[in-house]
């Protein structure tokens, strides 16, 4: 106990009134999604434990040039020209390159994909959300997708002026955030409509985004197959709401319509997400969301920690080095995504990954397929293990 009083929990206590809390009311305001909600009831999420609803709701929509309020609007089109890219993606929040992968490293992605997620089912290590399967880290999972990181012109033909186009947005030096496959199957969910700059959050970075995200479409999308919801321009709305606004009314989504081998540009304050898959073929899109370069931690502790502090520290010693993953931070093999980042959390624990990497049985999920021999399937898997003993707390 403090032998100071001005430094014990109950004088502080009673010395912290809220209307004295700095910047309390701007942290715990959830904006920019309490006005979004607020202002846009038609944008609030299924119930998953019930049937979707028909009627204004996000997900019963369809492609921009069948929308009745968007179809004599000129929204991006599929281009190869630069300079028509950068006006797309100021106005719009997305632009679409038009062949930015050619038929023959289309099909070497989207089959190496496909396999994969049928491996992850045999395996038992596949992960499901309320939209459909998605498959995490594709570092590891093809040659293609380290290419793809590259932006190399062996497997994406677009790979100079995405380089390019991110240099500008973000600045030289940007990193890779995550790349993960997101699937949309029948009788599955559509995604809530957020922002991938939302780490960020309450704060918004107007005058730039800090996030820009390359989607890459192996398959043909559109309004039957879950198309990627989206809401044309809404950068604008969560720019102009700033950082201590609020978002008003926005205008309807939209379901991207795209040939396989189209890939988007999208900034990261555009609302966006899965849509509803009505057809009996897994809808897969890959993305990859870029940030700027010192948007991480300064010291790696994941790294850096000696294994006998891991092995004795506290839950909340854990939390403060980052060893507590939430949704969008600190995940391992895609483990985490869904935590809140709260001390002591289960299912965005990784210290059971870091123990596993100091025992020298640390087995990360490589490439599988239907075709993988049960010894391959059957590896004692360290995310397998993580994920049961998330469950069993």
């Amino acid at each position: 106990m403090a032998e100071i009083k001005e430094f014990t929990q109950e004088y502080i206590d009673n010395n912290s009134p809220e209307k004295d809390k700095l910047f309390q009311q701007f942290l715990d305001s959830q904006e920019p999604y309490t006005s979004i909600f607020k202002n846009n009831p038609w944008l609030l999420p299924p119930d998953f434990k019930k049937p979707l609803e028909s009627g204004d709701h996000f997900w019963n929509t369809t492609v921009g040039r069948k929308h009745p309020y968007w179809k004599n609007k000129n929204l991006p089109k599929p281009t190869k020209e630069i300079t028509q890219i950068r006006k797309d993606f100021q106005k719009w929040g997305y632009a679409l390159i038009e062949e930015g992968m050619s038929k023959k490293q289309c099909k070497v992605f989207i089959d190496r994909l496909l396999e994969q997620a049928e491996g992850e089912k045999l395996a038992n290590v596949n992960s499901l959300t309320p939209s459909g399967q998605y498959v995490h880290t594709l570092i590891n999972k093809g040659k293609v997708f380290r290419q793809c990181i590259e932006q190399d012109i062996e497997a994406v033909q677009a790979g100079a002026l995405i380089e390019n186009f991110l240099n500008e947005t973000l600045g030289k030096g940007w990193i890779c955030h995550s790349f993960l496959a997101n699937g949309a199957e029948k009788g599955y969910y559509p995604q809530v409509l957020h922002i991938d700059q939302s780490p960020l959050s309450p704060w918004i970075t107007e005058e730039a985004p800090a996030l820009v995200n390359t989607l890459y479409i192996p398959q043909d999308v559109n309004e039957e197959n879950g198309g990627t919801l989206i809401i044309p321009g809404s950068h604008k709305n969560i720019i102009k709401a700033g950082s201590n606004g609020n978002v008003g009314k926005l205008n309807p989504a939209i379901n991207l319509e795209a040939n396989a081998g189209t890939i988007m540009l999208f900034d990261g304050r555009l609302l966006h997400g899965t849509g509803v898959n009505k057809t009996s073929k897994i809808r897969f899109v890959a993305a990859m969301s870029n940030v700027k370069s010192w948007m991480r931690s300064q010291e790696n502790w994941i790294i850096s920690v000696d294994p006998e502090i891991i092995k004795n520290a506290s839950p909340k010693l854990l939390h403060r080095m980052g060893m507590q993953a939430v949704t969008y931070g600190g995940t391992i093999e895609g483990f985490g995504i869904g935590a809140a980042g709260k001390v002591d959390e289960s299912r965005g624990s990784i210290k059971y990954f870091r123990e596993a990497f100091d025992e020298g049985e640390y087995i990360r999920v490589g490439e599988l397929s239907s075709t993988s021999p049960k010894s391959v399937l059957k590896k004692n898997y360290t995310l397998r293990q993580a994920m049961k003993k998330a469950k069993s707390k």
